[in-house]
């Protein structure tokens, strides 16, 4: 298989690999890896089927703070 990338993009390709001291095929390898871990993370999230609420930052949570019975 061969992919047609811009002369741009191969030189960032082969600069990160050489950073970290590995060929370009090990490179994209390890970029598809951890791109389809992400995904999948996100897949079993997802299938749970709660609801997710983004409150933003929060910090640690006491029980007084949660229930009404806490003093």
């Amino acid at each position: 298989m061969s992919l047609s990338i811009s002369p741009d993009i191969e030189a960032l390709l082969a600069d990160e690999a050489r950073k970290q001291g590995v060929s370009v095929d090990a490179l994209l390898r390890r970029l598809i890896e951890n791109h389809a871990a992400s995904g999948d993370a996100a897949a079993q999230v997802a299938d749970v089927g709660l609801p997710v609420l983004h409150l933003g930052p929060m910090g640690p949570l006491h029980r007084r703070d949660i229930y009404e019975d806490a003093d």
